[in-house]
């Protein structure tokens, strides 16, 4: 078996190596394991055409860190396993994958497809043919062509309360419109079952053609002065959930478990601050990929340390998850430096990440007790990694 510590250092950081294989290795992986569970529980309630379907169902060439796969998991943990079904089919279809699908849900639920959020309820059938993914409940028919912006779009006019639309880049693959806000207790995403949801307020036009923008310029100013972080992106942000404004004046973002390849966004106007939240969000994703097989933290840690970040005390995993945010985004900041001038914002932001990480992260994680071979390891390669980049 492969000793994942030998990972941990290319999770650190891009520096450390390309995580591209791993990534796709480990995201195919959990799609394995979420369809194992799925057909378990299908054939024990007696659905056994379900399960056999969902078990032949081919899941294509593309990337499985994607949040449909996520969402097929949650489904399954609620006991929803008809749309455990349907939801892990979406996936195996938005990945280029073909089969057929029949489920059936008593009550309307939401079916999610690269960004789309579809309606279904009764007798529903999802089936693919690697370039086309046709969806029929009692509540209506929809089909969805793949474009050559490598996403998949409704050929009608959407059915659901949310629009996905091309980011202009490589990644994120898809802008989701939803009209929703920050979360501050978990991830933003939408309340209620159909026709609940319905009632979301999307934004104007030309917020949405900036905010799109937005992150487009983020993503080139990646590509263009921080190119080793072009892959870490590209890797784990399968698409962009738009977050209406705060009112805070500060730039909102989160990550999920329960939604890998996903990132919630209120984009800034700064391209710079903008590729900032995509490093920061995408580190997040990196770091959940790993800790799929290489726990970072021994079980039952009650090592508890400030989070200036959060501007509170928590608990050791979340702290090197913030610090490993941290460290990134000073490197991002540090690469861009040699070949631009900052400006008077970024560079406060940039100094403000390096006091966080030397006077609090760094002090709290070095003396922890409680992070594994794995941690410790991918801790320490981080730290190295920051201190060249300082050094430059």
């Amino acid at each position: 078996m492969t000793n994942m510590t030998s990972y941990a250092a290319a999770f650190a950081s891009p520096n450390g190596g390309d995580t591209t294989g791993a990534v796709r290795a480990l995201a195919l992986g959990r799609l394995k394991s979420t369809r194992k569970r799925i057909v378990g529980a299908l054939a024990e309630s007696g659905q056994e055409k379900t399960a056999q379907a969902l078990l032949s169902f081919l899941s294509g060439k593309g990337n499985a860190w994607r949040p449909e796969t996520g969402l097929a998991l949650s489904a399954y943990r609620n006991q929803q396993h008809g749309l455990a079904a349907l939801q892990l089919a979406a996936a195996c279809a938005g990945m280029g994958g073909s089969g057929q699908v029949d489920a059936r849900l008593e009550t309307a639920q939401w079916l999610y497809l690269d960004g789309w959020l579809l309606a279904v309820k009764g007798n529903c059938c999802l089936r693919a043919d690697g370039g086309s993914i046709v969806i029929d409940s009692d509540l209506g028919h929809a089909t969805y062509h793949s474009s050559d912006e490598n996403r998949w779009s409704p050929s009608q006019a959407a059915l659901g309360p949310w629009t996905a639309l091309a980011s202009g880049g490589l990644s994120p693959r898809y802008v989701t419109v939803s009209g929703l806000r920050h979360s501050l207790e978990g991830f933003p995403w939408i309340s209620g079952t159909p026709p609940l949801g319905n009632a979301c307020e999307r934004p104007r036009p030309g917020v949405i053609e900036r905010n799109i923008a937005s992150i487009h310029q983020g993503w080139g100013v990646i590509v263009n002065h921080t190119p080793v972080y072009g892959t870490w992106v590209a890797n784990t942000a399968a698409g962009c959930l738009l977050i209406d404004p705060s009112g805070t004046h500060s730039a909102q973002s989160g990550s999920s478990y329960d939604h890998p390849g996903l990132i919630a966004i209120e984009p800034p106007e700064c391209p710079l601050f903008c590729g900032e939240i995509l490093v920061h969000e995408c580190s997040h994703q990196q770091l959940l990929i790993y800790t799929m097989v290489a726990p970072l933290v021994m079980p039952g840690s009650r090592e508890m340390y400030y989070s200036p970040i959060k501007r509170a005390h928590r608990s050791i995993d979340r702290v090197l998850t913030g610090a490993h945010a941290v460290g990134n985004m000073i490197v991002y900041y540090a690469t861009l430096r040699q070949t631009m001038e900052l400006d008077p914002r970024s560079q406060e932001r940039f100094d403000q990440h390096c006091k966080w990480f030397s006077e609090d992260y760094r002090p709290a994680l070095d003396r922890s007790e409680c992070l594994t071979e794995a941690g410790r390891t991918l801790w320490t390669s981080l730290c190295r990694t920051v201190d060249c980049a300082m050094e430059q």
